[in-house]
């Protein structure tokens, strides 16, 4: 049996299992895909033991998307450059992190037909999904790129990082009104505290995908379903070493395929 899954505390709505059960069915693995709630303190003993047990995989959620970087014993270049990692395989001797939710992040773009390069971008965030988000946008050379975070320091740190400007989150109104595209990187619902500064024409992209969006007029918004799907299906093909069926992923989480 594949034993895969996801960690994080709390463990609370999350959708991953629901698309990862469903190809496993589909291409007849027998795999398991178990929720695993890790609180931070238990995180290397929790770890071990899934290596011990022949666990092929994990996805990782928040908080550990950081703080588990220094118990990898290889990671992927992607991982380096963004400081977060969200999935990992295992093996008999390492522990090997990968950055999906870049690939996540690119394909959610190409869904939407949205060309950043030129734009002008403004980033919710300063995370681990956020690291990804600006990894992705910074590769794309955008015409501006801000964000912001509650804690000023570090956004600094990340903008520094991703040659982007950092503003305090008091200062942000006028910026929102001149971006292409608001991009919310964090856990916090904050539609409506953003696009009634936002122009028309504009995108709303909400990468956390348990929200629902309500209808603004002029703005065009978008979840982060797509991202998802994509992040998990690469993460699939790490574990088995098969191309995931991606329309029967989408299928379980009620989104329409290509």
């Amino acid at each position: 049996m594949i034993i895969t899954g996801i960690i994080g505390y709390p463990l609370d709505m999350t959708l991953s299992p629901k698309m990862h059960r469903a190809a496993f069915e589909a291409q007849k693995i027998n795999g398991a895909y178990l929720e695993i709630p890790v609180e931070p303190a238990r995180l290397k003993e929790v770890l071990d033991s899934l290596q011990k047990i022949g666990c092929r995989g994990v996805n990782v959620t928040n908080p550990h998307k950081e703080t588990l970087l220094p118990l990898l014993t290889k990671m992927s270049k992607e991982v380096k450059e963004v400081g977060a990692v969200n999935t990992i395989v295992f093996d008999s001797t390492d522990i090997i992190g990968y950055n999906t939710d870049i690939f996540g992040l690119e394909a959610l773009f190409n869904k939407i037909n949205y060309e950043i390069g030129g734009k002008n971008i403004f980033l919710l965030g300063a995370g681990g999904v956020a690291r990804a988000a600006a990894y992705v946008i910074r590769s794309h050379a955008p015409k501006t790129f801000f964000m912001t975070n509650r804690n000023f320091q570090k956004a600094q740190q990340l903008a520094q990082k991703f040659s982007a400007t950092a503003v305090k989150t008091n200062l942000i109104s006028p910026l929102l009104n001149s971006a292409d595209m608001v991009i919310n990187a964090t856990s916090v619902d904050l539609q409506d505290d953003v696009t009634p500064f936002m122009q028309k024409g504009s995108f709303y992209l909400d990468l956390n995908y348990k929200f629902r969006h309500k209808n603004k007029v002029g703005i065009t918004m978008v979840n982060g379903l797509e991202m998802l799907v994509h992040q998990g299906a690469k993460a699939y093909s790490l574990w088995t070493g098969q191309e995931a069926p991606v329309d029967v992923m989408k299928q379980a989480l009620g989104l329409n395929h290509d």
